[in-house]
């Protein structure tokens, strides 16, 4: 009797959740239309409702016409991964073919902020003195498969879903774009990528991911 109860509990919440959507494309005019999806998908995805990820990857079509990740995409060799938004942020200190002694007393700051998820991103990099920051102020950790497959291939996808799994973080991963490997923010974790070395530590409520230049033979 109490299974029969949280299924029916379980159907009646679902139910609401297909009415209100039903609601919202019904009521839409196509000046309408950007909002209300998006007011859709900012209700949908604070409901707490288990979600089949696997059944998402196989049914939702791949419209991605090259994978980022294992295309050879990106011009760095670290770059922070939003599995919400599929925005990408370099980690690199010095960009590709751009000698190190040109970005001496170079400050270099990027911001991100996904209005959804309320995640905020701040990267700061000085190449001269061979260190870089990345603060991540967590939101409300969303994970958006309909974006993940306009950018990455069904394997990429998986690779990086099977990443953040039971991770505290489970909206940004760190990829090696060389190896086309993919790392989780852990508290006091370590990763060597290509020429840079990254630690990341779990600091006043929010994750930074230091990063440093190394040699070959460090």
């Amino acid at each position: 009797m109490n299974d029969i109860r949280i299924n029916r509990r379980n159907d009646e919440a679902m139910e609401e959740l297909l009415n209100m959507a039903i609601s919202y494309v019904e009521s839409a005019t196509e000046d309408e239309y950007d909002e209300i999806a998006q007011t859709i998908r900012h209700d949908l995805v604070f409901h707490k409702y288990e979600k089949d990820i696997e059944k998402y990857i196989r049914y939702i079509p791949n419209t991605s016409e090259q994978c980022r990740a294992c295309k050879g995409i990106y011009p760095a060799q670290a770059v922070l991964v939003s599995l919400n938004t599929g925005e990408s942020y370099s980690l690199d200190l010095f960009e590709q073919g751009i000698e190190p002694e040109e970005y001496q007393g170079n400050t270099l700051l990027t911001y991100g902020y996904d209005e959804i998820s309320q995640t905020s991103i701040h990267i700061s990099k000085s190449p001269g003195e061979n260190k870089g920051l990345a603060e991540i102020e967590r939101g409300n950790g969303i994970v958006s498969i309909h974006r993940m497959k306009r950018l990455f291939c069904d394997d990429c996808i998986r690779a990086m879903l099977d990443t953040v799994e039971h991770q505290l973080i489970g909206e940004l991963v760190i990829c090696d774009t060389k190896k086309n490997t993919f790392y989780p923010l852990e508290d006091e974790s370590k990763a060597r990528i290509g020429d840079y070395a990254l630690e990341t530590e779990y600091k006043d409520g929010d994750y930074e991911i230091a990063v440093k230049s190394v040699n070959e033979t460090e």
